[in-house]
């Protein structure tokens, strides 16, 4: 994960959208490209590979499991993650690092990191799920560790991140804070397994220059005919990998 730790923000300003355009650009990093383009050499990060931030040999190092070190962040501080918890971490690195939509949330104060990116809460809650039973010393891995030249160390003890977080509405917000918020709607939100083209050009269209959304505008949306075909495929993604897991 790497520059993502010194880059994702620590700024406390909350916003729904930062910029209210549909032209996309990408975030300041050293791993970043200034504008998205075709990566068709990616090793992980795939869902990205027809417009990407991130340039194919950064992926390499995300093309392992188990995966010990990005840059210089430890992922195994506390133990090495189960494969189903470090396929979240993955999602998170990728979409900081390689999509061409991250930037809409930029960080007003830090262009390296961004702000109140809209999570779905049935991602968070899978997401608490597949990691509820690993182990971690940060609560927000961005800012709580101690740094040295070889990278990061625990400053806490080691416990379970059921322990840590008490749902996966607390991990999405708390993990990487302020960097993701959980949203109240259904369908007005992120899912980070995916490349999320069509509901970035859903949330621009209905949210452009509104900083924070009402619950009436939630509701109407969510009745709308996208989302509703949204949740279908939302519902048959889960079953096909509940199939998969069984």
């Amino acid at each position: 994960m790497g520059p993502m730790i010194a880059y994702l923000g620590l700024s406390v300003t909350m916003l729904s959208l930062a910029v209210n355009c549909h032209s996309d650009r990408c975030l300041v990093g050293n791993n970043h490209k200034t504008l998205p383009s075709p990566e068709p050499g990616m090793q992980a990060c795939t869902k990205y590979s027809q417009s990407s931030c991130c340039y194919a040999n950064y992926t390499q190092q995300l093309n392992v499991s188990p995966l010990i070190k990005v840059n210089n962040m430890y992922w195994n501080t506390c133990g090495q993650l189960s494969p189903q918890c470090e396929q979240y971490l993955k999602n998170v690195d990728c979409f900081y690092h390689c999509s061409p939509h991250a930037f809409h949330w930029v960080n007003p104060n830090n262009s390296y990191s961004i702000i109140a990116v809209p999570i779905c809460r049935s991602y968070c809650d899978d997401w608490f799920t597949a990691c509820k039973n690993d182990r971690t010393c940060a609560r927000n891995w961005i800012t709580d560790w101690e740094w040295n030249e070889q990278g990061n160390r625990c400053k806490n003890e080691c416990i379970p991140f059921h322990q840590m977080f008490k749902d996966g509405k607390d991990l999405c917000e708390s993990m990487w804070s302020p960097s993701f918020n959980v949203s109240s709607s259904n369908c007005h939100c992120l899912m980070l397994d995916d490349n999320n083209d069509d509901i970035i050009e859903h949330l621009l269209t209905h949210e452009r220059g509104t900083a924070t959304p009402t619950q009436d505008v939630h509701q109407d949306v969510d009745r709308s005919p996208f989302c509703q075909q949204r949740y279908k495929k939302m519902q048959k993604k889960k079953i096909k990998a509940m199939k998969q897991s069984s």
